[in-house]
């Protein structure tokens, strides 16, 4: 579990004053991150589930990749990138989803993504590598202070 203390030294601030502020929003930071990422990644999920989005990877990337039954990948992929998602922001379950999250965006990044260089303007791999960092993150941290994971007084 990431150490969340509360110590803000205020001799090494910029703006002194501010430590008060700093000492009350500072714990909110890495649910804020672990939020967001839900929310990049439920906005995929969804496209997939109930746009055809799930057909549009299956018949293209996933089939590229080689994988057997890519349409089975593919849903396992949309349903990650929904549900997972929501258990994500949630902190329920943190590690395991967070591992699974971690290789599906490793094979998306280095699978698919690089061969269009490292910039997301042609479609690289940044935004995949990033994410894919983020999620490996929340795999060695835990769900955090707010998160159910520490409600239910378990880490998984």
């Amino acid at each position: 579990m990431i150490d969340e203390t509360n110590t803000i030294d205020e001799r090494r601030l910029i703006i002194p004053g501010l430590a008060p502020l700093y000492r009350h929003v500072a714990p909110l930071g890495y649910a804020l991150v672990r939020v967001s990422m839900a929310l990049l990644l439920i906005a995929n999920g969804i496209d997939k589930m109930l746009y055809g989005g799930a057909a549009r990877i299956a018949a293209g990337n996933i089939t590229s990749l080689g994988f057997p039954m890519p349409y089975a990948w593919a849903w396992a992929v949309a349903l990650l990138e929904s549900f997972g998602a929501v258990m994500l922001g949630l902190g329920l379950f943190t590690r395991p989803i967070a591992f699974a999250m971690t290789i599906m965006l490793a094979v998306i990044a280095f699978g698919i993504m690089i061969k269009r260089g490292m910039f997301w303007t042609t479609g690289g791999i940044e935004v995949a590598l990033l994410l894919g960092l983020v999620t490996l993150a929340f795999v060695i941290g835990g769900g955090g202070r707010y998160s159910l994971d520490r409600v239910m007084g378990r880490e998984f």
